[in-house]
């Protein structure tokens, strides 16, 4: 066994050195390339890495890479190392791990503080602790918002009292810091100030100061916000974008142009009415009906007219029977009455003017003015009425700046396409390298195959049988033809004729045995010391 092991080493060693330096270095080309393919076979094929942690301080990615690298778990960096991504089966495990090492430190700023209170604290840190623990959810919530690198909200709480009827109303303030060069939009900040408003009581949303890094005021003190100014420019874009559409499928592409300014008002209006009705068709809800009744009569006599001092009375007397009837009637009934109160509150953002311009080539007719000003009112809404104002202009557009951009763009599309043509000419070119070098060496191979003789045949044949190389097989294996040692003895001294493939120089046979003559001489000499020790 170590004897076959040895001459198959030999042998390679041999076509080894049959390979010249450019094809050695060839073969050593495809080999890296087809390690490579196959690495990155692997790495296409492998499961998608799952984050562990993300918007990591530069000390928490420090410390969980370390505890990482003491788990023994394989991870990778991402998002300028602000974010650790492992393997889908390894999250819940290094979780753990990274938790119980006390990691992210910033975990440590959230509900986890009220935790660490004794029962010796007082209720002034107590508070204090709750609206820390209060404070540090809300950032970390926050900074789960696309974007926010960081953040730091700041609440003024007072405190309650019984001695007074008003307190003062709590406030806050949130400092974002953002990543990347990018920004929060008008509907972000709206989302944080509402996020902030909706987790302390009492506190509204008009009381939240929200501010980036760079210090400009995104939303509240006093200001408009950066809110409503998103909301004038998207509906500024939008009515540019419907009138621009119909223009330039009427007028054609590039030959107008159309601006918008558009004056929101901002200011929030509320109306409260109460109607009150009288539904006829209800029965009363009560009543209630008062009767009083008087009857009196007087029978009276009286003589006749007392004239003169001393009184005496002149004529007969006489006799008057007076008699009187009053009757009051009191009725109160209490009706059902339908009350209605509708309260409005107008969202902030009524268009209270617009102002359109409306620029066009030199190339469109003057008699289409008016038509191209009705459309493009219609198109963005305008209102005489409440002052609007339209204009529209004929100037001679510049061109060059369009035509410079159109043959950079071609250029750059020109540029891509031989990119990528010279990109699918390189792998193509490495892959017919590859298949070269594979063909190259099997051919190789097989050369070196017919010109190795088969060592135990002709050591199985005695020293006096004369053997003769006629032919190779389909296969390249030799084949041998015996000749006795009687007929070599009737022979005598006559020369022994060799097949003309085998005496002619230059011929394959006779190449390919004086090739493996010299290559491998022991392997000869061992055949022939076999022969003579016989």
């Amino acid at each position: 066994m170590i004897e076959t092991l040895t001459i198959f080493g030999r042998r390679a060693l041999a076509a080894l050195r049959g390979f010249t330096p450019g094809q050695i270095t060839a073969i050593v080309i495809g080999f890296l390339a087809l390690i490579a393919a196959a690495v990155l076979l692997f790495r296409l094929s492998a499961a998608p890495m799952t984050p562990l942690y993300s918007n990591l301080t530069s000390e928490d990615a420090v410390a969980i890479s370390q505890e990482l690298d003491a788990q023994g778990t394989s991870y990778e960096m991402s998002a300028g190392g602000t974010q650790i991504l492992v393997a889908p089966e390894d999250v819940s495990q290094a979780r753990l791990a990274v938790s119980a090492a006390g990691l992210p430190a910033d975990s440590n700023s959230g509900y986890s503080l009220l935790d660490e209170q004794g029962m010796t604290t007082s209720e002034f840190m107590q508070n204090v602790t709750f609206q820390r623990a209060l404070e540090g959810e809300l950032a970390s919530t926050i900074e789960g918002i696309d974007g926010v690198r960081s953040a730091n909200v700041l609440l003024a709480i007072p405190e309650d009292s019984v001695f007074t009827q008003s307190s003062d109303k709590p406030s806050g303030s949130v400092l974002v810091v953002m990543g990347g060069g990018q920004m929060l939009n008008g509907e972000q900040v709206q989302a944080v100030t509402n996020l902030v408003a909706s987790s302390v009581p009492g506190l509204m949303a008009d009381d939240v100061t929200v501010t980036d890094s760079s210090g400009v005021l995104l939303s509240g003190g006093g200001a408009t916000g950066a809110a409503s100014v998103e909301q004038g420019r998207r509906l500024e874009a939008s009515l540019i974008d419907s009138a621009q559409t119909m223009l330039d499928k009427v007028l054609g592409p590039g030959l107008s142009t159309v601006s918008v300014n558009a004056d929101l008002d901002f200011d929030q209006r509320s109306t409260k009415t109460q109607q009150y009705q009288y539904p006829e068709e209800l029965p009363a809800l009560n009543g209630q009906t008062t009767t009083e009744t008087y009857t009196s009569t007087d029978n009276s006599a009286s003589d006749g007219p007392v004239l003169g001092d001393p009184p005496q009375v002149v004529g007969e007397g006489t006799t008057a029977d007076a008699q009187s009837d009053y009757e009051k009637t009191t009725s109160t009934q209490t009706n059902p009455i339908d009350s209605t109160i509708t309260e409005r509150v107008g969202a902030p953002g009524d268009i209270r003017r617009l102002t359109v311009a409306v620029l066009v080539d030199t190339a469109v007719p003057a008699e289409t003015y008016g038509e191209v000003e009705a459309l493009v009112a219609n198109a963005v809404g305008l209102d005489v009425e409440r002052g609007d104002a339209i204009q529209v202009a004929q100037v001679a557009f510049d061109t060059s700046a369009a035509e410079a951009a159109a043959e950079a763009a071609a250029a750059a599309e020109a540029a891509e396409q031989s990119a990528m043509l010279w990109n699918i000419g390189r792998q193509a070119g490495i892959a017919l390298l590859v298949v070269a070098i594979m063909v190259l060496g099997a051919l190789s191979l097989r050369r070196q195959r017919r010109t190795l003789l088969d060592m135990e045949a002709l050591e199985s044949r005695g020293p006096s049988e004369t053997v003769l190389l006629e032919r190779l097989d389909e296969t390249g294996q030799p084949v041998y033809a015996s000749v006795g040692a009687g007929a070599s003895e009737e022979e005598g001294d006559e020369e022994e004729e060799l097949p003309t493939y085998i005496q002619s120089p230059g011929s394959a046979t006779y190449d390919s045995l004086k090739d493996f003559a010299t290559k491998e001489p022991e392997q000869v000499a061992r055949v022939l010391k076999t022969w003579m020790s016989s």
